[in-house]
């Protein structure tokens, strides 16, 4: 008769900061999804604990208010945004053409629904002209740093300062302004329109000084 022992499972358990941060996150999540399904408009704070599964009591131990969270979707909404994005530029390499990452960062973040949460909250402001102050500050915070990033990709390539800093900003300028046309026309297909005849200039302006 052969014995057999079994070695105890070791159940490792979350401290305390790690749950705290756990529901954190649970709350921050669910506030984006609400936020994308349903606009600011609709937005309740009270149907977020529900989303997240936590209690009313842990959502406002975290969020004591409804400014603190939707500043805090803001956030991290900005925050993942510039990740990405600052890892596009990472990866550039001697060859590479840095418009067509530029491009498709512009795309990703003012076609996508970071840039619909972002232009939501910084409205939301206009009856708080402190909370618009600070969503405004987020916004230059996390953009402006974005924004000087790609300008000397761009000189490190060979392009001149200034025309650098006029590429980037027109291109912003150019994207941001079709994602708040789409809040009164759609029109994808003249919108792809305007990017192709776009990115044709662009690179016209960099192929003239090389």
């Amino acid at each position: 008769m052969h014995s057999t022992s079994t070695v105890p499972t070791k159940i490792t358990r979350r401290t305390q900061a790690e749950r705290r941060d756990a529901t954190r996150e649970k709350i921050l999540n669910a506030a984006v999804e609400l936020l994308l399904s349903r606009g600011y408009a609709s937005f309740r704070v009270s149907d977020v604990a529900d989303a997240a599964q936590v209690s009313r009591g842990a959502q406002t131990h975290h969020f004591p208010t409804k400014s603190s969270l939707l500043l805090a979707v803001l956030e991290r909404v900005y925050a993942d945004s510039t990740a990405s994005s600052m890892s596009r530029i990472q990866m550039l390499r001697p060859g590479d053409d840095p418009l067509d990452l530029l491009f498709e960062e512009a795309e990703g973040f003012f076609m996508g629904p970071n840039f619909a949460i972002a232009l939501d909250l910084l409205n939301m402001g206009d009856a708080d002209p402190e909370l618009r102050k600070t969503v405004q500050e987020l916004s230059r915070i996390h953009r402006l740093p974005l924004e000087q990033g790609w300008i000397e990709v761009l000189i490190k390539f060979g392009v001149d300062p200034e025309r650098a800093k006029n590429i980037v900003w027109m291109n912003y300028a150019i994207y941001r302004g079709l994602a708040m046309r789409a809040m009164i026309q759609e029109d994808p297909e003249h919108n792809a329109q305007v990017i192709s005849e776009w990115r044709i200039i662009a690179h016209q302006q960099i192929a003239s000084v090389k």
